[in-house]
């Protein structure tokens, strides 16, 4: 395995929670958190924050900063091409294993991170995704709608099924993702085939988004 390097990515805006990424948990921002979980994580190499707010860049802990552009800072800015212009910036090798490690999943371990490096191994192209099991609601039991119509999500059938007959679903946590960088840059996405995936508890999956998660974090 080449060089591993975990990327937080932590922009300072947020709609719905304004400073979202630096309230605090168990004492420290939630940036620091993710800082010091990476920096715990057997088999990470370097840790990288890419930021574009100063107060943000100064709960780093320690990690390297690399100043995200205004133009891979908005609301709708996605997370892979802050990460690819990190690689950038750094000028990473190809050959670099890079982790997704997201301030808003705080519950995700130093454990779980190596656990996802273990399952990547020396594996030329894939990704590792960290995520959970679907309990409450299965998503082949909904419809879409597509101009106007409505649409199965998979088949009409599922949505008369028992649910116990309908395979397993899993969604991403948001914790953990790794990948390779020549794969990133190839795809330009996280989920490579093949996935393997880290699954987790649903009482550790929880995504901040509002105060209320917030709140659920620290039960």
């Amino acid at each position: 395995m080449g060089e591993v390097v975990a990327v937080v990515t932590a922009r300072g805006g947020s709609s719905g929670f304004p400073g979202k990424n630096l309230a605090l948990f168990r004492g420290r921002s939630l940036v620091a958190h993710a800082v010091l979980t990476a920096v715990a994580a057997r088999g990470v190499d370097r840790v990288v924050v890419t930021t574009d707010d100063p107060a943000i860049a100064e709960q780093s802990a320690g990690a390297e900063v690399v100043a995200r552009p205004a133009g891979l800072s908005g609301p709708d800015s996605r997370s892979v091409d802050a990460v690819l212009h990190v690689v950038d910036h750094l000028g990473l090798h190809p050959g670099t294993v890079l982790v997704l490690v997201q301030p808003t999943t705080p519950l995700r371990t130093a454990e779980d991170i190596a656990d996802c490096l273990t399952l990547h191994g020396d594996r030329r192209t894939g990704s590792v995704v960290q995520m959970v099991e679907v309990r409450a609601h299965h998503p082949w039991k909904s419809c879409v709608v597509h101009d106007g119509r409505i649409e199965p999500a998979h088949e009409w059938s599922d949505l008369e099924a028992p649910r116990q007959i309908l395979p397993p679903v899993l969604r991403p946590t948001g914790g953990v993702y790794v990948v390779g960088a020549a794969d990133l840059r190839a795809q330009r996405r996280f989920f490579i085939p093949e996935v393997l995936a880290q699954v987790i508890p649903p009482h550790r999956a929880i995504d901040i988004d509002t105060p209320a998660d917030l709140a659920r974090v620290h039960q």
